[in-house]
């Protein structure tokens, strides 16, 4: 199944949750621009949506929509669920019902009749 990517000229290629790409770790080429869900360590910002930036020292920089930027662990940072044709990343962050971690569903999940209930690290154990 191939990568869903989607993007502008300006900003380059975006990819979305697949079922091997959850994270911003687990993509071989991180654009400028990606967007994310923040689940990392400062509490102010988890929750929200930012967009990648940069790398620096390991850590992946993130910018946020007031002008704030955080480095995080790139397994700290989801994929989008979606990305429509103009450029808006929806996230679809479930809590994970064995290990209570959150994950993000994968287009394909989203439409399915059922929902994992489970993450995907969880559902291969």
């Amino acid at each position: 199944m191939p990568t869903p990517i989607f993007g502008t000229s300006s900003t380059g290629q975006f990819s979305c949750a697949t079922d091997t790409h959850h994270t911003l770790r687990d993509l071989r080429t991180k654009r400028k621009g990606q967007p994310v869900f923040v689940l990392g360590h400062v509490l102010a910002r988890k929750g929200q949506e930012g967009t990648f930036e940069v790398f620096n020292d390991r850590l992946a920089i993130v910018k946020f929509s007031d002008g704030g930027a955080i480095g995080y662990d790139p397994l700290e940072l989801l994929l989008p669920t979606d990305i429509d044709d103009k450029g808006t990343a929806y996230f679809e962050i479930r809590p994970c019902r064995q290990c209570e971690q959150l994950f993000p569903l994968t287009a394909e999940e989203c439409e399915a009749a059922e929902e994992p209930t489970s993450c995907p690290e969880c559902r291969c154990a």
